[in-house]
């Protein structure tokens, strides 16, 4: 649920979209507003900057009922939302009506903090939308100083169940590997060694991953194996979407 601009790349966006199977029946058309763009730089201490342009067209989805309406009688497994877009009140009074109203079973909160695009206000706010948070270590920490507990994923994890009910934290942790709290339970797995050539993207990859698991009912250890591995392997191929194949990040 977006929007692209009237422009060359909102076309493009489309088409990729398109081939790749995407439905765009909730993706609209902003007629005065470009498509959104990002600068992505490398920085050898934080990782990569962002310089996110706006305006931009996912800023204003369009007419919100409209959309809204379209969801009678849909019933989505899964829901992924991030913090960027709902700093906008269309945008976030629709995924307010999609948790309401399609009740999905599966609520993916991807936090993405990027800098002077968020607030803690928000971030808070957010949360009780989400059954499933997924954070990076950074990001951990963050989010542990405002909600006032301990960053590690015990901690946090309890935390937020207690408060917002989300019953399952994933912590990233680069080539250190990745961290599950679900249940009480804590899993790990082990980084994985691989030359890095691109990390745009690792992130969402390991978010599809994660969230492909628990759709299909993988073991939690599995879930996180296949989540774990498909970030890594994005991160060793060129682009945000590099060509891959299920036999690759299996579980084993």
């Amino acid at each position: 649920m977006t929007a692209v601009g009237d422009d060359d790349l909102g076309r493009a966006a489309l088409t990729a979209a398109d081939d790749l199977g995407i439905d765009t029946t909730f993706v609209a058309i902003a007629l005065d507003l470009p498509t959104g763009t990002v600068d992505v730089k490398p920085d050898p201490i934080g990782g990569h900057r962002f310089a996110i342009r706006s305006p931009a067209a996912y800023e204003s989805i369009g007419d919100g009922a409209a959309l809204a309406a379209r969801l009678a009688g849909w019933g989505p497994d899964g829901l992924v939302f991030g913090t960027l877009a709902q700093r906008f009140a269309g945008t976030r009074q629709l995924t307010d009506r999609v948790v309401g109203d399609a009740r999905p079973r599966h609520r993916l909160y991807d936090v993405n903090l990027r800098e002077g695009c968020w607030s803690p206000d928000l971030m808070v706010d957010l949360l009780p939308l989400a059954t499933i948070v997924k954070v990076n270590e950074a990001e951990a920490g963050v989010m542990a100083e405002i909600l006032g507990c301990a960053s590690v994923p015990q901690a946090l994890g309890a935390t937020l169940e207690a408060r917002f009910g989300v019953s399952t934290l994933c912590v990233t942790r680069g080539h250190e590997g990745a961290a599950l709290w679900s249940a009480a339970e804590l899993l790990s797995v082990e980084g994985m060694t691989v030359d890095v050539v691109d990390t745009v993207g690792a992130g969402d990859a390991f978010a599809a991953g994660l969230l492909h698991g628990i759709l299909t009912g993988m073991p939690p250890r599995d879930t996180l194996a296949v989540a774990n591995r498909l970030g890594a392997l994005v991160a060793s191929r060129p682009g945000a979407l590099p060509e891959w194949t299920p036999a690759e990040v299996g579980p084993s």
